[in-house]
């Protein structure tokens, strides 16, 4: 005997969507074979039969909310490949801008900071110097870490290889004072 899987409320919405037609009885059947998604079922019903002047020109609060839309989708926004193919100025330079030592930046830049010790706070305002998301700079630091080819080269030693580390270490390696270091490291 199989068990039938439950319809889901994205599903319910969708076929609800293609087979609506104002006045045809579809809202009531929809809401007798899916009680539970009688909110969502009316309030798509309303919005599918709203009409819409064409030839009504746009109001100032409509043009604003427009303006506002295409403003965020003209941002360019980080993406993972395009974080892994940023100079490490991008990083050092986000560093400055959060008030952490370059070194910090650096380490970010090839990853060698574990996510999970980062404040939620400090990746909240990285990820938007960076103009990314949070999800894509976990994303980017939960790669492996990478050592830098321009520091491997002028090594004189063979570079071994990178490892994460934590960030409070990060900024104790690179002299963050102890009052500075609680300020960064306490929590919101």
């Amino acid at each position: 005997m199989t068990k039938n899987s439950p319809i889901t409320r994205e599903d319910v919405l969708g076929a609800f969507a293609m087979d609506f037609e104002p006045g045809a009885g579809v809202l009531e059947r929809y809401l007798s074979q899916y009680p539970e998604y009688s909110l969502q079922l009316v309030d798509l019903s309303r919005e599918l039969s709203r009409e819409f002047d064409d030839d009504r020109p746009l109001s100032a609060d409509d043009l604003a909310t427009v303006n506002s839309g295409m403003r965020r989708l003209q941002e360019r926004t980080a993406t993972l490949k395009s974080l892994q193919e940023a100079p490490a100025k991008v990083f050092t330079d986000a560093a400055k801008t959060l008030g952490l030592p370059i070194q910090a930046g650096l380490a970010l830049r090839e990853r060698r900071i574990d996510a999970s010790t980062v404040p939620s706070r400090i990746l909240e305002k990285l990820a938007q110097v960076l103009k990314t998301t949070i999800a894509v700079l976990h994303s980017y630091l939960a790669l492996p870490p990478q050592v830098s080819q321009l520091r491997a080269s002028k090594s004189s030693t063979k570079p071994t290889a990178a490892e994460k580390v934590s960030f409070e270490r990060v900024l104790r390696d690179a002299g963050v004072d102890e009052e500075a270091l609680s300020k960064l490291l306490n929590s919101e």
